[in-house]
């Protein structure tokens, strides 16, 4: 018994000075029905989420995520994604945003079941794997990313954002395309407007939101116009239930096709 005190004494004095590395869980769920124009189906998830944190004894953070369901894929750097940071900036590789994705300014979306979540501004992105670089300095960000070598896959992206106003301008190239994007923030009192412009191809895309908080409810208007030239329509409400779980419902329409709705609850653990 001696022994093996003195052993473990031993192990927590080699151990104090290094620093503490965290592995945490969380989650998030959702149920509801759904409408799709012509039928109605229920429609449930629930996801787990790993979360790596560190530091060095130099003061650098370093850490990764990845889903429980898309474990695999995590370990060989097509899901999840790992980083390390400083006052060098950010640097992640893995299934990453690329800079233009990680800089604009997305319009919000609309109810709680994530796979009806309407249409936002279309982006290129990359595959995976990438290495996104990011770099803040007080309001102004700016990020820098690339595809594998050889799959000629590049962005850039810049952002300013102070006391609720922002803009941000990006620009990607997916190896056959390229696309560059303006968007921009607004936030006064209760009610945030969102916008953006793209361009691809000789090709426009636009869109606008508007979503007003009042006490627990957020309701969401969003309408965008696609590079196709199809011009969508959404209105979204949320009711904040506390503990982490919410009540929602939307409904979305896009020219020429059926509206589609969907109602249900959502959970963060």
């Amino acid at each position: 018994m001696k022994k093996l005190l003195l052993a473990s004494t031993a192990a927590l004095v080699a151990t104090a000075g290094v620093a503490a590395a965290d592995v945490t869980l969380s989650g998030d769920g959702w149920m509801g029905v759904t409408y799709d124009g012509s039928d109605f189906d229920f429609k449930s998830r629930a996801r787990v989420t790993f979360t790596l944190s560190g530091e060095t004894d130099t003061g650098l953070a370093f850490g990764g995520s990845f889903r429980a369901d898309n474990a695999d894929d995590a370990s060989s750097g097509e899901g999840g994604s790992v980083f390390i940071s400083g006052a060098f900036g950010k640097l992640s590789m893995g299934d990453v945003d690329n800079a233009l994705q990680a800089t604009r300014f997305n319009t919000p979306h609309l109810g709680v079941l994530e796979e009806t979540g309407g249409s936002r501004g279309d982006t290129l992105g990359h595959d995976a794997i990438a290495a996104l670089y990011e770099y803040s300095m007080d309001d102004f960000t700016v990020a820098l990313s690339a595809g594998q070598p050889g799959s000629d896959q590049y962005s850039i992206g810049a952002r300013w954002s102070a006391d609720g106003f922002g803009v941000a301008l990006g620009w990607e190239d997916d190896g056959s395309d390229r696309h560059w994007m303006l968007s921009g923030q607004a936030s006064i009192d209760m009610v945030t407007a969102v916008a953006y412009y793209g361009r691809s191809g000789g090709n426009d895309q636009y869109g606008l939101s508007l979503a007003g908080s009042f006490d627990d409810v957020t309701v969401t208007g969003r309408y965008k116009r696609d590079f196709d030239g199809d011009n969508h329509f959404g209105i979204g409400a949320v009711y904040d239930l506390g503990g982490g779980a919410r009540l929602g419902g939307e409904v979305n329409k896009v020219e020429g096709e059926s509206a589609t709705a969907h109602i249900g609850l959502a959970f963060s653990f």
